[in-house]
């Protein structure tokens, strides 16, 4: 059922590869944080991941529990997401059909996913933030420091 260590280890950074092309040819948020669990879930076996946002909103968080215990799935692990600075970025959630802790290998694969998970999320938030900066440039007009503020006129 699971693979050998260095076919997961081949596995493993063959996806990583994928994640970084996808990042510089900019796919969107949603759709690299989908390979991250996808890839996550083929290397744990018998697992569904998912990331979550601290913005969510409760009741998306209790349709996310009951949907899985009527599936029977059981929560498996619950992983923060954390920039290096330690800031919060949300969580990966991963259910099992079979009720069960990770092993030490899995901590280490489910830690590698939401490392990940975090640069990436971190990259599209630098991203986001270099529009603003860039919007911000482009339609402000330019003005000495020194007048006040434009009239209303």
């Amino acid at each position: 059922m699971y693979r050998l260590e260095s076919d997961n280890l081949k596995t493993l950074l063959a996806g990583e590869g994928q994640l970084l092309e996808m990042i510089s040819a900019g796919a969107p948020l949603p759709q690299i944080l989908d390979r991250v669990c996808s890839a996550l879930d083929m290397q744990v076996g018998n697992v569904v991941s998912l990331v979550l946002f601290p913005d969510d909103e409760e009741h998306t968080l209790h349709n996310i529990a009951h949907s899985a215990a009527e599936f029977g799935l059981t929560a498996f692990s619950c992983t923060p997401i954390l920039s290096e600075d330690e800031k919060f970025f949300g969580t990966l959630e991963m259910y099992c059909c079979v009720s069960r802790v990770p092993t030490r290998g899995e901590c280490e694969l489910i830690d590698r996913a939401a490392h990940l998970a975090a640069l990436v999320i971190q990259h599209h938030n630098h991203e986001l933030e270099a529009e603003d900066w860039s919007l911000d440039l482009d339609g402000a007009t330019r003005r000495s420091p020194c007048e006040g503020p434009p009239s209303s006129n």
